[in-house]
């Protein structure tokens, strides 16, 4: 009795356990298959409010990107002149270039001394050699690079009226009567050539002898001349040396000077040039 009474409440209790799966299982209804793995169905997006849109411009579409660098910018064009009216390129204009350049300068200095001397006879001491002086000279010799004299540039002038002896009635007459100072002040010698001349001269150094000839000016009248020269170069620039020539009074139509004490002049002039003298180059 016991047996079967513990019998029947094991089988109440296992149907009792039947019947609340059964009910579960009701309740749940069929099973669902898992979702197969799809992408959410994207979300309508707001579409923006409409604007008026901007008038059509023909700016062409900017290039894709590229990795060049951009370029520099440059600098605006500067005007140029018109071109000619011919392919061949003409030239720049060269600036005259002066007839001494590369050449050298010979200048007188002060210590330069011009005189003339004329052979007389006075009436008190008889023979005397009459020697007029001055230091009032001036003047250039120039020379191209060829070592010849241009001639249109180098130019010596002595002032005649400074010319002076030791006779103050001599020296008025030559002002007055010989050389006519007043009209004519200067005697001009203008070089045109050099024979024996070291060359370059500013290369030049010790002693030398040579011959100047040019044209001397004396009043109005004007003679070629050769003057005979020496003159020691002193190798830094410097030169000191002298010249000498002969004329007579009738080569340049002069009067000889004529006074109380003289009874006669001879007709040969001897002038000389003592000269000191720098040389610089052009």
């Amino acid at each position: 009795m016991h047996v079967l009474n513990r019998h029947a409440v094991f089988a109440i209790a296992a149907f009792a356990l039947v019947a609340a799966a059964v009910v579960a299982m009701a309740c749940a209804g069929p099973a669902e298959e898992p979702a197969a793995s799809q992408p959410a169905a994207p979300q309508p997006t707001a579409m923006p409010a409409a604007t008026s849109a901007p008038p059509a411009t023909n700016t062409p579409a900017p290039p894709p990107p590229t990795n060049e660098p951009a370029p520099r910018a440059q600098a605006p064009a500067e005007a140029t002149a018109p071109p000619s009216s011919t392919d061949t390129p003409v030239p720049p204009t060269e600036a005259p270039v002066s007839s001494g350049g590369g050449g050298t300068v010979f200048a007188l200095e002060e210590g330069t001394i011009a005189r003339y001397m004329v052979e007389e006879v006075l009436a008190s001491t008889g023979f005397k050699i009459a020697t007029g002086e001055t230091t009032d000279v001036s003047g250039v010799v120039v020379f191209d690079a060829d070592g010849n004299v241009a001639a249109d540039e180098s130019r010596i002038a002595v002032q005649a009226a400074t010319l002076r002896t030791d006779s103050d009635r001599r020296d008025g007459y030559v002002r007055r009567r010989t050389l006519e100072t007043d009209t004519w002040p200067e005697v001009v010698f203008a070089p045109r050539s050099f024979d024996g001349l070291p060359a370059p001269i500013s290369d030049a150094s010790g002693p030398a002898e040579f011959t100047i000839t040019g044209d001397l000016t004396v009043r109005d009248q004007t003679r070629e001349v050769t003057w005979d020269a020496a003159a020691d170069f002193a190798g830094d620039g410097t030169v000191t040396g002298s010249a000498n020539v002969e004329f007579t009074f009738d080569d340049f139509g002069m009067d000889k000077p004529s006074v109380a004490i003289v009874i006669s002049v001879e007709d040969t002039i001897l002038l000389e040039l003592d000269f000191v003298g720098t040389i610089t180059g052009q």
